[in-house]
C-alpha cells in the first residue's frame, strides 16, 4: 500500500549564505574582483613586450576584468590562416623575465593570475623522452600447429621512436578457425580504447552495448590464454613446443600513441605529451617546468598568481601505461592478463565476461589519470598555496570519468562556443557547462569557469547582443558564473591593427573596434555573475550517471533525468554517490549544503555493485530512487557472486514492482514512473514555469538559493519580443526586478500568489535577461500597477545629421546624412569599408513637455554613446537603445551626439581588393575576402523621442 511521505523542501539553511540585503545591492551595483570576467590572454607564439603586456592589463583592469589566464600558445596559422613573428621562446630566461614582469604589474592593478604550465596543450614540452609519452596497445598475430614451434614473430606496427615488448598470448583455436571471420565484441575498438569516440562530449551508452551470448562466439577461455613471453627470445623468434591442436600467438606490445605531442605550441616547445597515467612522467615535468615558474612568481605565488591550468587534452584515447597490469590487479582485484586478447577485439569467456573486463579496463584507465595526473597536479599547487582549474573533463572523447576529474578541480572548468554558420552550429556542439557546473555542485565548489565564446569562424562579427549575449546566457543557465573570455590575444604595436589573433576565439583585446565602448557590456557580465556566485544551486534532481569510463555530461538540454523544463538537475559520480551522499528529513543531501528530493539512476540493465550497495543504505535511510531495476554489475570482478548480488538487492529493492509505479522501503520509496510523473502525483509543482508566453520567446532560467532569499536568473534567447507569465515555487516574498545591464533593482508593480505560487505577467525584449530576487517579506499588492510599458512617440528627429568619420581609417572627415542608413549600403567607399567609430550630430527644438521622455535610437549597429547638451548619457549596447533625457531637454537648440561603433570585417574586406602597401589594417586572419558580405553598420534609426509610461 502507497505510504504518503511528505517530501519536505527543508534544505541545510545552516549552510547556505544569507542573501545580506545591503551587500547584494553594493556588489550587484559594483561587483567584486571575485565575480568580474577574465581573459584567456593569449600569447601568441611568444610575441609579447613589456609595452603590450603593460598596455593590456591596465586596459583589463579600467573595463572590469578581474584577472587573466597566461597562455603561451601558437595556433595563428591554422585554418588558412598565417603565422605571426616569434619571441621568447616558452620557459626561456627572457620568456621568465616577461612573466614575473607581468605578474608584478598584475599585483600593481589588483588583477588576479592564472598560468597555463606549458606553451600549448597535451601537457608536455621538448624535455619529456619517448618514454614518459601516452601509448597504446599493438599487436601482430599468427595461427600455428601444436608441435615444436620456431618462428620469428613479427614486431606489431608501431612509432619508430618506442615499442616495448609487453607479452606473447597464446590460446587454442578451432581446426576450422579462420582469423577473417573471427567473431569479435560489438564496437570492440571503442570498448578497449583502441579508436576514439565522436569528439566532443559524446554519448558513451555504446560502451555497454552487449550481444547474448551465443555459442561460438569466444575465441577462447581465460584459463586457456597462456602467457609463453619467456619463450621469446631477443632475436624476437619464438621457440616453444605448442601442445597439441592449433593456436593463435598474439605478440603484443606498446609504442607511442596516434596524438602523442604537444599540440598548438609556440616555436621552440614542440615535443612529446606526457603518459596522462604515469605519475612519475607527471612529477618529471613538474619539477623541470613548473617549480622553477612557481619560484620565479616569489611571494606573489598563492596572491597575484592564484591559478594553475592545463588546457583541453586532445591525446585523444591511450590505453596503455606501464604499470597498468600491477594497477588493474590492486584497484579491479584479478589479473588482466588472461583478458588482453579482449583488447586485440577477441572474445574470451562470451561476450559478457569480455565487455565486463573492457569496463574494468576503462576505469581503471579513467583512475590511473585522476591518481596519477590529477591529483598531484592539485596537491603539488596546493603546497604552494595555488589553486588548479585545469579543462580535464574534455569535452574531447578521452578515457576518464569526467566529472570526478573535474571535482579534483578548485574551480571546474569547461568550454562554450558562439554562434556560428560555419562550426559547431548545434547547441549540442557548443555547450560544454552543465558538467563542470554538476562538478562544482556535487563536490562542494561555488566558482564554474568556462572558456567562453569560442570560435573559428566568422572573425570580428560576433555580435554583442544577439550573439555573444544570448550565448553567455545560456551558459549561465547551465551554471557559468565566471567567464574566461577567449580569446584576448596580447598584439604588439609591430604587428598593426588589428594584429595578431588566436584562429580560433572572438577577438578581443585593445585594439577592437568597440573596446572603448565595452565596459557596459563587461558589466552586465560581472552583474551577473556576481548573482549567480551567491548561495547554492537549486535543482530537484540528483542524476547518477553511471561508473564506466570515459563518461561526459552533455548540455543542460539533452535531460538525462528526464525531468525538464521547470526542474532542474545535477548529474555525480559514483564517486559523490559513495562518500558524499546522505539522507536529511527525506531529502538527499551534500556536506556543503546541496540537497535534492530524488535520485534518479540510469535506463540500463547494468549498475555498480557498489553503488547499488549505496543506493540501498540511501533508500532504507529516507530517500526516493527513481528508475529501472538492474540486471547484473558492470564489473567482471567476483563474478558470479557480484552477480547474485546484484539481483538479490534489485529484489530486495524493486521486489516484483511492475513498470511504473512505487514501493515503499524503509522510509524511502523505489519509483519507476518517470520523475516528473512522480513528482506530479506528489504535488511538487515546478520550480520555475512558463505559464503562457508568445510563441517566439525561448526561456531558460536557473535559481539560487541562500538562507534567507531566493534569485532566478530568466532569459530569452530569441531575438524577438513578447510577453510570458512566469510563475516560481515561491510564496510570501515580494519578488524585485533586477537588471543586470544597468545595475538598478526595484520590486515588480504587478503580481499575485496562486495555488502556491508567485505569478508574474512581463514584457520580455530581444535576448532579455533579468533577475527576479525574493528576499522581502509581503504580501501581492491589493490594487497592482503593471510591468508593462506603453511606448508613445513625442518627436522624430529628421534634421540632417553631420557624421564625423575618422581619416585614419579611411572615413570622411565629416559627411552629411539627410536620412539615416546602413553605411555597408552607403555610395561613397570611405563610408562603405568604414570600421570604427563616426559621431552624429545634430541640432533640434523640443516642443513637448512632461516627464518619462527618452531617446530611442530605433536600430544601430552595434554599440553607441549618448550625449545631449554636454551631458554624456552613457553607452547603449543592446535593444531597446533607449536612454531617459527628460531632465536635460530644452525648448530650443538641443545639441545631440551619438558616437557609433562598428566592428572591423568591413574595413579588413575593403582593405582585401587593395595592394598590400594600401591596406590600412594588419591581421595574420585571412578569412575576409574581398568577395565576403559586409556588415551593417551605423546609426539606422528611427531616432525618436519617446514617453514611457506604465497606466
Amino acid at each position: 500500500m502507497f505510504r504518503c511521505i511528505c517530501l519536505v523542501s527543508v534544505l541545510a539553511t545552516s549552510i547556505l549564505p544569507s542573501l545580506g540585503q545591503s551587500n547584494l545591492d553594493k556588489g550587484f551595483s559594483d561587483p567584486p574582483s571575485s565575480a568580474k570576467i577574465r581573459a584567456y590572454w593569449w600569447w601568441l607564439n611568444g610575441n609579447v613586450t613589456r609595452e603590450s603586456i603593460k598596455r593590456d592589463l591596465e586596459e583589463m583592469a579600467a573595463k572590469g576584468f578581474g584577472g587573466a589566464l597566461i597562455c603561451d600558445a601558437n595556433g595563428a596559422e591554422q585554418f588558412g590562416n598565417s603565422r605571426v613573428p616569434h619571441g621568447p621562446d616558452f620557459f626561456s630566461p627572457e620568456w621568465r623575465e616577461l612573466y614575473k614582469f607581468t605578474l608584478n604589474e598584475a599585483h600593481r592593478l589588483g588583477l588576479e593570475m592564472s598560468l597555463n604550465i606549458q606553451s600549448g596543450w597535451n601537457l608536455g614540452g621538448p624535455m619529456v623522452k619517448a618514454e614518459d609519452a601516452p601509448k597504446k596497445l599493438v599487436w601482430s598475430e599468427v595461427v600455428l600447429s601444436g608441435g615444436q614451434v620456431e618462428i620469428k614473430l613479427e614486431i606489431p606496427k608501431h612509432a619508430p621512436e618506442l615499442y616495448r615488448d609487453i607479452a606473447v598470448i597464446a590460446y587454442p583455436v578451432a581446426q576450422s578457425y579462420d582469423p577473417a571471420r573471427r567473431k569479435l565484441l560489438k564496437n570492440w575498438e571503442h570498448k578497449a580504447m583502441a579508436k576514439g569516440l565522436s569528439w566532443s562530449a559524446p554519448r558513451t551508452e555504446e560502451l555497454l552495448d552487449n550481444l547474448p551470448d551465443a555459442p561460438g562466439d569466444a575465441a577462447t577461455t581465460a584459463k586457456g590464454v597462456l602467457d609463453i613471453t619467456k619463450h621469446l627470445g631477443k632475436d624476437g623468434v619464438l621457440r616453444w613446443r605448442a601442445p597439441a591442436g592449433r593456436w593463435e600467438i598474439l605478440r603484443i606490445g606498446y609504442t607511442l600513441n596516434d596524438h602523442c605531442r604537444v599540440s598548438t605550441q609556440s616555436d621552440g616547445w614542440d615535443g612529446y605529451a606526457i603518459d596522462p597515467f604515469d605519475r612519475g612522467a607527471f612529477q618529471r615535468y613538474w619539477d623541470a617546468v613548473v617549480e622553477p615558474l612557481i619560484k620565479d612568481a616569489g611571494a606573489l605565488a598563492g596572491n597575484t598568481l592564484k591559478y594553475l591550468h592545463t588546457d583541453s587534452w586532445e591525446v585523444e584515447v591511450a590505453n596503455w601505461t606501464p604499470t597498468l597490469r600491477s594497477e588493474f590487479k590492486k584497484r579491479r582485484g584479478y589479473d588482466m592478463w588472461p583478458y588482453l586478447p579482449v583488447m586485440a577485439g577477441r572474445i574470451v569467456d562470451g561476450r559478457t565476461v569480455s565487455n565486463r573486463f573492457l569496463n574494468d579496463l576503462r576505469r581503471t584507465v579513467g583512475d590511473l589519470a585522476i591518481d596519477n595526473h590529477f591529483r598531484p597536479f592539485r596537491d603539488n599547487a596546493h603546497r604552494h598555496g595555488l589553486l588548479i582549474h585545469p579543462e580535464s573533463g574534455g569535452p574531447h572523447a578521452v578515457p576518464i570519468d569526467s566529472l570526478q576529474c573535474l571535482g579534483m578541480n578548485d574551480a571546474p572548468m569547461s568550454e562554450f562556443w558562439a554562434t556560428s554558420w560555419m562550426h559547431r552550429v548545434k547547441d549540442e556542439d557548443r555547450f560544454f557547462v552543465k558538467q563542470p557546473a554538476s562538478a562544482a555542485h556535487t563536490y562542494g565548489h561555488n566558482l564554474v569557469l568556462a572558456e567562453g565564446f569560442t570560435t573559428i569562424g566568422p572573425h570580428w562579427q560576433e555580435t554583442l547582443w544577439d550573439n555573444l549575449k544570448p550565448n553567455f546566457d545560456e551558459a549561465s543557465c547551465q551554471g557559468l558564473n565566471r567567464l574566461v573570455w577567449h580569446a584576448f590575444v596580447c598584439s604588439p604595436d609591430s604587428t598593426g591593427i588589428p594584429g595578431q589573433q588566436y584562429f580560433a576565439g572572438t577577438h578581443l583585446n585593445p585594439k577592437v573596434t568597440w573596446w572603448p565602448m565595452s565596459k557596459p557590456f563587461f558589466d552586465y557580465m560581472n552583474r551577473c555573475q556576481f548573482m549567480l556566485q551567491q548561495g547554492k544551486f537549486v535543482a530537484d534532481v540528483l542524476y547518477y550517471y553511471g561508473d564506466h569510463v570515459p563518461n561526459f555530461t552533455q548540455l543542460q538540454k539533452s535531460d538525462p533525468a528526464h525531468v525538464l523544463p521547470g526542474y532542474d538537475y545535477d548529474v555525480a559520480t559514483e564517486e559523490v554517490i559513495l562518500n558524499r551522499l546522505k539522507v536529511k528529513d527525506g531529502r538527499l543531501v551534500l556536506p556543503d549544503g546541496m540537497s535534492y528530493r530524488a535520485l534518479v539512476l540510469p535506463d540500463r540493465r547494468v549498475i555498480s555493485l557498489k553503488a547499488l550497495r549505496k543506493i540501498k543504505a540511501l533508500v532504507k535511510d529516507g530517500a526516493t530512487v527513481v528508475g529501472p531495476r538492474p540486471f547484473e554489475p558492470t564489473t567482471l570482478a567476483s563474478m558470479p557472486q557480484s552477480d547474485q548480488e546484484v539481483r538479490d538487492i534489485a529484489q530486495e529493492l524493486w521486489g516484483g514492482t511492475p513498470p511504473k509505479s512505487y514501493r515503499p522501503y524503509g522510509k524511502g520509496w523505489v519509483v519507476t514512473i518517470p520523475v516528473r510523473e512522480y513528482f506530479e502525483f506528489r504535488k511538487i509543482s515546478p520550480d520555475f514555469n512558463v505559464e503562457s508566453a508568445s510563441p517566439e520567446l525561448s526561456i531558460n532560467y536557473i535559481h539560487r538559493q541562500t538562507s534567507d532569499g531566493e534569485i532566478y536568473f530568466v532569459t530569452n534567447r530569441a531575438n524577438a519580443t513578447g510577453k510570458a507569465t512566469l510563475s516560481f515555487r515561491v510564496t510570501g516574498k515580494v519578488p524585485e526586478r533586477w537588471d543586470p545591464t544597468t545595475g538598478t533593482s526595484q520590486p515588480f508593480r504587478s503580481w499575485k500568489v496562486k495555488e502556491g505560487r508567485t505569478q508574474i505577467e512581463l514584457p520580455m525584449e530581444r535576448c532579455d535577461s533579468l533577475f527576479v530576487v525574493f528576499r522581502k517579506d509581503g504580501l501581492p499588492p491589493t490594487t497592482p500597477g503593471t510591468n508593462f510599458e506603453t511606448i508613445s512617440p513625442v518627436q522624430t528627429l529628421i534634421e540632417p545629421w553631420t557624421v564625423h568619420f575618422d581619416p585614419r581609417w579611411g572615413g570622411p572627415a565629416e559627411s552629411t546624412f539627410t536620412q539615416l542608413t546602413d553605411w555597408s549600403k552607403n555610395e561613397d567607399p570611405r563610408i562603405k569599408f568604414y570600421s570604427g567609430a563616426a559621431t552624429y550630430s545634430t541640432r533640434f527644438d523640443y516642443t513637448g513637455s512632461g516627464e518619462s521622455v527618452y531617446l530611442d535610437l530605433g536600430e544601430i549597429r552595434e554599440l553607441a554613446e549618448i550625449t545631449l547638451n554636454g551631458k554624456s548619457l552613457g553607452i547603449v549596447w543592446k535593444p531597446p537603445f533607449r536612454v531617459r533625457v527628460d531632465h536635460l531637454l530644452k525648448p530650443t537648440d538641443n545639441r545631440l551626439e551619438v558616437k557609433v561603433v562598428n566592428f572591423w570585417p568591413n574595413r579588413i574586406i575593403g582593405d582585401a581588393s587593395k595592394p598590400v602597401a594600401e591596406r590600412l589594417t594588419r591581421t595574420n586572419i585571412l578569412k575576409l575576402t574581398a568577395e565576403s558580405p559586409l556588415m551593417p553598420s551605423g546609426l539606422m534609426g528611427p531616432v525618436q523621442l519617446v514617453r514611457v509610461t506604465r497606466s
